[in-house]
Protein backbone atom coordinates (compact mmCIF):
# COMPACT_ATOMS: atom_id res chain seq x y z
CA UNK A 1 0.00 0.00 0.00
CA UNK A 2 1.05 3.59 -0.84
CA UNK A 3 1.86 5.87 1.57
CA UNK A 4 -0.13 8.63 2.62
CA UNK A 5 0.79 12.45 3.54
CA UNK A 6 -1.67 14.49 6.14
CA UNK A 7 -0.87 18.25 5.07
CA UNK A 8 -2.76 20.38 7.62
CA UNK A 9 -2.13 23.05 10.37
CA UNK A 10 -5.54 24.34 12.06
CA UNK A 11 -5.93 28.48 11.32
CA UNK A 12 -8.35 30.89 11.47
CA UNK A 13 -9.52 30.32 7.93
CA UNK A 14 -10.10 26.40 8.92
CA UNK A 15 -10.22 26.52 12.84
CA UNK A 16 -10.74 22.32 12.65
CA UNK A 17 -8.13 20.21 14.32
CA UNK A 18 -6.71 16.44 13.19
CA UNK A 19 -5.52 14.83 16.32
CA UNK A 20 -3.31 11.85 16.64
CA UNK A 21 -6.15 9.37 16.91
CA UNK A 22 -7.39 10.33 13.47
CA UNK A 23 -3.69 9.37 12.21
CA UNK A 24 -3.73 6.24 14.12
CA UNK A 25 -6.86 5.74 12.41
CA UNK A 26 -5.85 6.31 8.94
CA UNK A 27 -2.39 4.17 9.62
CA UNK A 28 -4.79 1.46 10.36
CA UNK A 29 -5.82 1.53 6.88
CA UNK A 30 -2.29 0.72 5.22
CA UNK A 31 0.81 -0.70 5.20
CA UNK A 32 2.50 2.03 4.06
CA UNK A 33 3.91 5.28 6.25
CA UNK A 34 1.79 7.78 7.19
CA UNK A 35 3.42 11.24 7.31
CA UNK A 36 1.90 14.42 9.13
CA UNK A 37 2.51 17.95 8.49
CA UNK A 38 1.42 21.48 8.67
CA UNK A 39 2.71 22.96 5.52
CA UNK A 40 3.82 22.66 1.93
CA UNK A 41 7.14 23.95 3.08
CA UNK A 42 7.75 21.51 5.79
CA UNK A 43 6.70 18.92 3.98
CA UNK A 44 9.27 19.40 0.98
CA UNK A 45 11.94 20.47 3.78
CA UNK A 46 11.68 16.46 5.01
CA UNK A 47 11.39 15.53 1.87
CA UNK A 48 8.24 13.47 1.76
CA UNK A 49 6.60 12.30 -1.41
CA UNK A 50 3.56 10.12 -1.16
CA UNK A 51 1.91 8.76 -3.00
CA UNK A 52 -1.44 9.78 -1.50
CA UNK A 53 -1.97 13.45 -0.35
CA UNK A 54 -4.83 14.39 2.59
CA UNK A 55 -5.40 18.02 2.85
CA UNK A 56 -7.80 20.69 2.89
CA UNK A 57 -8.79 22.09 -0.66
CA UNK A 58 -11.17 24.19 -0.47
CA UNK A 59 -9.60 27.52 0.23
CA UNK A 60 -6.20 29.48 0.78
CA UNK A 61 -2.84 28.24 -1.33
CA UNK A 62 -2.50 24.62 -2.36
CA UNK A 63 1.00 23.09 -2.18
CA UNK A 64 1.49 23.32 -6.10
CA UNK A 65 4.95 23.45 -5.84
CA UNK A 66 4.97 20.28 -3.75
CA UNK A 67 2.83 18.26 -5.88
CA UNK A 68 4.72 19.84 -9.25
CA UNK A 69 8.06 18.10 -7.38
CA UNK A 70 6.25 14.84 -6.37
CA UNK A 71 7.33 11.47 -8.49
CA UNK A 72 4.55 9.49 -6.65
CA UNK A 73 2.11 11.66 -5.83
CA UNK A 74 -0.76 9.89 -7.93
CA UNK A 75 -4.27 10.53 -5.38
CA UNK A 76 -5.98 13.99 -3.77
CA UNK A 77 -8.18 13.58 -1.00
CA UNK A 78 -9.50 17.09 0.19
CA UNK A 79 -11.62 17.19 3.13
CA UNK A 80 -13.80 19.75 1.89
CA UNK A 81 -16.51 19.73 -0.79
CA UNK A 82 -15.42 22.36 -2.39
CA UNK A 83 -11.78 22.48 -4.22
CA UNK A 84 -11.75 25.55 -6.64
CA UNK A 85 -8.36 26.23 -5.91
CA UNK A 86 -7.27 23.23 -6.82
CA UNK A 87 -9.12 22.76 -9.79
CA UNK A 88 -8.52 26.49 -10.70
CA UNK A 89 -4.86 25.93 -10.78
CA UNK A 90 -1.51 24.02 -12.26
CA UNK A 91 -2.45 21.04 -9.99
CA UNK A 92 -5.46 20.33 -12.01
CA UNK A 93 -2.63 19.70 -15.13
CA UNK A 94 -1.29 16.65 -13.40
CA UNK A 95 -2.06 13.52 -13.81
CA UNK A 96 -3.77 13.09 -10.42
CA UNK A 97 -6.83 11.72 -8.96
CA UNK A 98 -9.23 14.01 -6.89
CA UNK A 99 -11.86 13.25 -4.36
CA UNK A 100 -13.74 15.60 -2.02
CA UNK A 101 -15.27 15.28 1.19
CA UNK A 102 -19.29 16.06 -0.46
CA UNK A 103 -21.48 14.24 1.66
CA UNK A 104 -20.51 14.36 5.15
CA UNK A 105 -21.86 18.57 5.12
CA UNK A 106 -25.58 17.53 5.21
CA UNK A 107 -26.43 17.23 8.35
CA UNK A 108 -24.67 20.31 10.21
CA UNK A 109 -25.48 22.91 6.77
CA UNK A 110 -29.24 21.66 6.60
CA UNK A 111 -29.15 22.56 10.28
CA UNK A 112 -27.51 26.01 9.52
CA UNK A 113 -30.02 26.82 7.29
CA UNK A 114 -33.03 25.98 8.57
CA UNK A 115 -31.64 29.02 11.39
CA UNK A 116 -31.36 31.14 8.48
CA UNK A 117 -34.87 30.86 7.96
CA UNK A 118 -36.24 30.96 11.52
CA UNK A 119 -34.43 33.69 11.74
CA UNK A 120 -36.11 35.79 9.16
CA UNK A 121 -39.33 34.05 9.99
CA UNK A 122 -39.52 34.99 13.55
CA UNK A 123 -37.73 38.56 13.36
CA UNK A 124 -34.72 37.39 15.27
CA UNK A 125 -32.59 39.73 13.94
CA UNK A 126 -35.01 42.75 14.75
CA UNK A 127 -35.52 41.41 18.56
CA UNK A 128 -31.56 41.00 18.92
CA UNK A 129 -31.33 44.57 17.90
CA UNK A 130 -33.63 45.41 20.20
CA UNK A 131 -32.14 42.98 23.30
CA UNK A 132 -28.63 45.02 22.27
CA UNK A 133 -31.00 48.56 23.25
CA UNK A 134 -32.75 47.20 25.78
CA UNK A 135 -35.97 47.64 24.38
CA UNK A 136 -39.03 45.63 25.83
CA UNK A 137 -41.14 45.77 22.27
CA UNK A 138 -42.78 42.96 20.32
CA UNK A 139 -44.39 45.30 17.80
CA UNK A 140 -42.67 44.77 14.37
CA UNK A 141 -43.71 46.06 10.97
CA UNK A 142 -43.88 42.48 9.43
CA UNK A 143 -45.68 40.31 11.89
CA UNK A 144 -43.36 37.11 12.60
CA UNK A 145 -44.09 34.40 10.24
CA UNK A 146 -44.86 30.01 10.44
CA UNK A 147 -42.80 27.98 8.59
CA UNK A 148 -46.29 25.70 7.52
CA UNK A 149 -47.24 26.31 3.89
CA UNK A 150 -43.82 28.33 3.04
CA UNK A 151 -42.23 27.27 -0.36
CA UNK A 152 -38.83 26.53 -0.63
CA UNK A 153 -36.76 26.29 -3.46
CA UNK A 154 -33.36 23.93 -3.42
CA UNK A 155 -31.09 25.20 -6.16
CA UNK A 156 -28.84 21.98 -6.38
CA UNK A 157 -30.74 18.93 -5.02
CA UNK A 158 -27.51 17.17 -4.54
CA UNK A 159 -26.85 15.13 -0.44
CA UNK A 160 -27.16 18.84 1.23
CA UNK A 161 -30.18 19.92 -0.31
CA UNK A 162 -31.81 16.92 0.70
CA UNK A 163 -30.88 17.08 4.09
CA UNK A 164 -32.12 20.60 3.91
CA UNK A 165 -35.40 19.21 2.41
CA UNK A 166 -35.66 17.03 5.36
CA UNK A 167 -36.23 19.41 7.89
CA UNK A 168 -38.05 21.50 5.58
CA UNK A 169 -40.84 19.23 5.40
CA UNK A 170 -40.78 18.60 9.32
CA UNK A 171 -41.87 22.35 9.44
CA UNK A 172 -44.29 21.47 7.38
CA UNK A 173 -43.01 23.56 4.55
CA UNK A 174 -43.66 23.39 0.52
CA UNK A 175 -40.23 22.16 -1.05
CA UNK A 176 -39.16 22.42 -4.55
CA UNK A 177 -35.80 21.09 -6.41
CA UNK A 178 -33.54 22.32 -8.99
CA UNK A 179 -31.28 19.33 -10.35
CA UNK A 180 -29.01 18.83 -13.32
CA UNK A 181 -31.14 15.61 -13.89
CA UNK A 182 -34.49 14.94 -12.69
CA UNK A 183 -35.50 11.96 -10.49
CA UNK A 184 -38.19 11.65 -7.72
CA UNK A 185 -36.44 12.44 -4.67
CA UNK A 186 -37.75 12.07 -0.95
CA UNK A 187 -38.64 14.98 0.88
CA UNK A 188 -39.40 16.97 -2.57
CA UNK A 189 -42.97 18.36 -3.15
CA UNK A 190 -41.05 18.44 -7.02
CA UNK A 191 -38.05 18.46 -8.72
CA UNK A 192 -37.19 20.58 -11.56
CA UNK A 193 -34.23 20.79 -14.85
CA UNK A 194 -31.62 23.34 -14.34
CA UNK A 195 -33.74 25.02 -17.69
CA UNK A 196 -36.36 25.22 -15.06
CA UNK A 197 -34.72 27.51 -12.84
CA UNK A 198 -36.70 30.14 -13.24
CA UNK A 199 -40.25 28.39 -12.59
CA UNK A 200 -38.69 27.73 -8.92
CA UNK A 201 -37.61 31.30 -8.08
CA UNK A 202 -40.87 32.80 -9.22
CA UNK A 203 -42.76 30.55 -6.23
CA UNK A 204 -40.34 30.26 -3.41
CA UNK A 205 -40.25 32.24 -0.15
CA UNK A 206 -36.80 31.14 0.26
CA UNK A 207 -34.28 30.35 -2.59
CA UNK A 208 -31.54 27.81 -1.04
CA UNK A 209 -28.21 27.86 -3.00
CA UNK A 210 -26.03 24.56 -2.89
CA UNK A 211 -24.58 24.79 -6.71
CA UNK A 212 -20.98 24.31 -6.56
CA UNK A 213 -18.97 26.97 -8.32
CA UNK A 214 -18.60 25.90 -12.74
CA UNK A 215 -18.11 28.22 -15.45
CA UNK A 216 -22.05 27.82 -15.79
CA UNK A 217 -23.03 28.62 -12.34
CA UNK A 218 -21.07 31.82 -11.72
CA UNK A 219 -22.98 34.76 -11.22
CA UNK A 220 -25.39 32.66 -12.09
CA UNK A 221 -27.61 34.92 -9.49
CA UNK A 222 -27.69 37.74 -11.01
CA UNK A 223 -29.88 41.16 -11.88
CA UNK A 224 -32.17 38.62 -14.37
CA UNK A 225 -32.65 35.98 -11.47
CA UNK A 226 -33.51 38.20 -8.75
CA UNK A 227 -35.99 39.87 -10.63
CA UNK A 228 -38.09 36.98 -11.10
CA UNK A 229 -37.96 36.00 -7.30
CA UNK A 230 -40.47 37.25 -5.08
CA UNK A 231 -40.27 40.58 -3.33
CA UNK A 232 -40.47 38.77 -0.02
CA UNK A 233 -38.27 36.13 -0.84
CA UNK A 234 -34.90 35.77 0.82
CA UNK A 235 -31.94 34.25 -1.12
CA UNK A 236 -29.71 31.90 1.18
CA UNK A 237 -26.33 31.08 -0.09
CA UNK A 238 -23.90 28.31 1.38
CA UNK A 239 -22.37 27.24 -1.74
CA UNK A 240 -19.36 29.10 -3.35
CA UNK A 241 -19.57 33.03 -2.99
CA UNK A 242 -19.17 33.91 -7.03
CA UNK A 243 -22.53 31.91 -7.74
CA UNK A 244 -23.94 35.40 -7.13
CA UNK A 245 -23.48 38.59 -8.51
CA UNK A 246 -22.36 40.72 -5.63
CA UNK A 247 -23.26 43.65 -6.98
CA UNK A 248 -26.38 42.84 -8.24
CA UNK A 249 -27.46 41.19 -5.06
CA UNK A 250 -26.71 44.52 -3.35
CA UNK A 251 -29.00 46.41 -5.91
CA UNK A 252 -31.53 43.86 -5.48
CA UNK A 253 -31.94 44.41 -1.98
CA UNK A 254 -31.22 47.98 -1.85
CA UNK A 255 -34.46 49.13 -4.16
CA UNK A 256 -36.84 45.97 -1.95
CA UNK A 257 -36.43 43.91 -5.15
CA UNK A 258 -35.89 41.00 -3.15
CA UNK A 259 -36.97 40.54 0.85
CA UNK A 260 -33.33 39.33 2.45
CA UNK A 261 -31.01 37.30 2.39
CA UNK A 262 -28.34 34.69 4.27
CA UNK A 263 -24.65 34.65 2.72
CA UNK A 264 -22.38 32.07 4.57
CA UNK A 265 -20.01 32.64 1.60
CA UNK A 266 -19.19 35.73 -0.32
CA UNK A 267 -17.16 36.94 -3.87
CA UNK A 268 -14.05 37.84 -2.05
CA UNK A 269 -13.47 36.17 1.04
CA UNK A 270 -13.34 37.63 3.79
CA UNK A 271 -15.80 40.16 2.94
CA UNK A 272 -14.50 43.62 2.95
CA UNK A 273 -14.88 45.66 5.74
CA UNK A 274 -16.21 48.85 4.06
CA UNK A 275 -18.97 45.96 1.93
CA UNK A 276 -22.19 47.51 2.36
CA UNK A 277 -23.43 43.84 2.99
CA UNK A 278 -22.26 44.15 6.63
CA UNK A 279 -24.92 47.07 7.72
CA UNK A 280 -27.80 45.94 5.92
CA UNK A 281 -31.06 45.15 8.60
CA UNK A 282 -32.45 42.16 6.11
CA UNK A 283 -28.78 40.30 5.88
CA UNK A 284 -27.20 37.65 7.65
CA UNK A 285 -23.49 37.68 7.49
CA UNK A 286 -21.46 34.45 8.75
CA UNK A 287 -17.90 33.48 7.96
CA UNK A 288 -18.16 30.52 5.82
CA UNK A 289 -19.22 28.44 8.53
CA UNK A 290 -22.17 26.36 7.38
CA UNK A 291 -20.13 23.28 7.83
CA UNK A 292 -18.23 23.51 10.67
CA UNK A 293 -19.04 20.87 13.48
CA UNK A 294 -16.99 19.64 16.28
CA UNK A 295 -18.01 16.17 14.42
CA UNK A 296 -16.43 17.40 11.05
CA UNK A 297 -12.83 15.78 10.99
CA UNK A 298 -14.21 12.60 12.58
CA UNK A 299 -16.17 12.20 9.54
CA UNK A 300 -13.65 13.93 6.89
CA UNK A 301 -11.26 11.50 8.17
CA UNK A 302 -14.18 8.37 8.37
CA UNK A 303 -14.39 9.23 4.49
CA UNK A 304 -10.75 9.37 3.53
CA UNK A 305 -10.54 5.86 5.61
CA UNK A 306 -13.09 4.57 3.02
CA UNK A 307 -11.29 5.99 0.23
CA UNK A 308 -8.19 4.48 1.11
CA UNK A 309 -9.62 0.86 1.39
CA UNK A 310 -11.16 1.26 -1.91
CA UNK A 311 -7.63 2.41 -3.44
CA UNK A 312 -5.91 -0.65 -1.99
CA UNK A 313 -8.67 -2.60 -4.24
CA UNK A 314 -8.44 -0.86 -6.94
CA UNK A 315 -11.86 0.17 -6.51
CA UNK A 316 -13.89 3.19 -7.52
CA UNK A 317 -13.42 5.90 -4.87
CA UNK A 318 -15.96 7.93 -3.23
CA UNK A 319 -16.40 11.36 -4.81
CA UNK A 320 -14.09 11.22 -7.57
CA UNK A 321 -14.08 14.55 -9.44
CA UNK A 322 -14.15 14.67 -13.36
CA UNK A 323 -11.25 17.31 -13.93
CA UNK A 324 -12.67 18.23 -17.09
CA UNK A 325 -16.25 18.77 -15.99
CA UNK A 326 -15.01 20.43 -12.74
CA UNK A 327 -17.69 18.40 -10.27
Amino acid sequence: MADVLVMYKESDLTPMVITKEHIRKIQACITGRVYWCGSEDEAIERGYDAEVLFLWGGSGPMPEQYCARSANLRWIQSFSAGVNPIMDGPISHLPVRLTNAKGIHGKTMALTTIGYMISFMRNSQELYRRQMKHIWDKKFDIQPLEAEGMTVGIIGAGAIGCEIAKLSKSLGMRVLGVKRTVTPLTYFDEVFSNEELDTVLAQSDFVIVVLPLTDETRHLFGREKFRIMKPTAVLINIARGPVVKEEDLIQALECGQIGGAALDTVEEEPLAKDSVLWDMENVIITPHCAADSRAYIDRAVHMFCENLRLYERGKPLINEINMKKRY
